[in-house]
């Protein structure tokens, strides 16, 4: 079974601890939609890995067994050790060129645009970066850490990045110059000036300090959290293919090829009229997407997701007795059932505002 089952309900458990813990402080870190359409994408982002996921896995063993320079002993600690120092930089880079690179900045987006920050946006990953990131620990393969070793540092490296995204957890000392915490993490999400570009880090921060990407959280501006071009819908599908699209729309529409390879490989950032562009953040403009919701809607959003989670633990469960046709049917069916509950909960905004001009044109 999938290890990721394991997690699964720890997770969930952890997500009421912390509304929990909240509540009796009397604070509020969850909205309803944002947490749903959080954890929709991660469901997604499950199933999506289901059918595409594999391709790091078998990339990751041709290498090794075809190039891999040394035999490790898996019963020397060390070889754990090593392994998940260099996973971790290798992870660095990933997440880096994630920000700077625009191509790559379209598949991880989406854990940035939630405008909230709590352990349901942890979950909030993407469908599309199994694309992209097998390429960046070809390192380990190339040394010829097992295939066992990567897959197992891998999971401790995407666990651990679990619990550093609360609020509820303040700064930790000396612990902030070794490792990523929830304070140096919360810069990582934000919006502001001094957050953009920082603290790139999986489980140590120490690479952020070598080249230079760490950022201290300040006590004076809290980080804001979002990304500056809101996707303006709780739909998880969307949330995956927005950037992508306005990629290719860019590329379709540039007037040469110097600029349409700028849109993919440039920064996120980068427009023609203005080579380096910077955006200067203004915390008293921004102010959170919302819809409209019926009750009827939120118990259908929330039931739906449940159904969804559900499935997707019985996914884990079946995977290795389905065929692969069924294994892809299963998926697909999944991922657009998971999308109509955003797509529902996003049309709310639309008749929202069809009712309230039809108000207006009344009185």
């Amino acid at each position: 079974m999938n290890p990721i089952a394991f997690a699964v309900p720890v997770f969930f458990v952890l997500i009421l601890l912390e509304l929990w813990v909240a509540h009796s402080r009397g604070v509020s870190v969850y909205r309803l939609k944002d947490s749903l359409t959080s954890i929709n994408v991660g469901i997604m982002s499950e199933f999506s890995k289901a059918i595409g996921g594999l391709i790091s896995l078998v990339m990751y063993t041709l290498i090794t067994d075809r190039f891999g320079a040394f035999t490790w002993d898996v019963s020397n600690p060390m070889t754990w050790v090593s392994a998940l120092l260099l996973y971790d930089f290798c992870y660095y880079w990933v997440h880096r060129t994630g920000h700077e690179i625009n191509i790559l900045w379209a598949s991880h987006v989406v854990h940035h645009s939630s405008e909230e920050f709590n352990l349901s946006t942890a979950l909030r990953q993407s469908s599309t970066g199994f694309l992209f990131r097998w390429i960046f620990y070809i390192p380990l393969a190339l040394l010829g850490y097992p295939i066992k070793v990567f897959v197992v540092v891998g999971l401790i490296d995407f666990v651990y990045q679990y619990w550093v995204h609360t609020q509820l957890i303040g700064k930790l000392g000396w612990l902030e110059y070794v490792v990523v915490t929830p304070s140096n993490h919360r810069v990582h999400h934000g919006q502001n000036d001094y957050c953009i570009d920082k603290n790139y880090g999986g489980v140590f921060s120490i690479w952020d300090r070598m080249f230079g990407t760490y950022a201290d959280e300040r006590d004076d501006e809290a980080p804001v959290y979002g990304i500056r071009k809101p996707i303006e819908s709780w739909n998880p599908l969307w949330a995956n293919l927005h950037h992508f699209v306005q990629i290719w729309q860019q590329v379709t529409s540039a007037e040469n090829w110097r600029h349409r390879l700028m849109y993919i490989f440039a920064k996120p950032s980068w427009t023609p009229a203005k080579e380096d562009a910077t955006e200067v953040f203004n915390a008293q403009h921004f102010s959170r997407f919302d819809t409209p919701a019926s009750t009827g809607l939120l118990r259908f959003a929330f039931v739906g997701t449940f159904v969804g989670a559900t499935l997707l633990m019985v996914y884990f469960y079946l995977q290795s007795r389905l065929p692969q046709p069924l294994r892809i049917a299963y998926c697909v069916v999944m991922v657009l059932a998971i999308a109509s509950i955003g797509w529902r909960m996003t049309q709310a905004r639309s008749y929202g505002l069809m009712h309230a001009k039809r108000g207006s044109e009344h009185a």
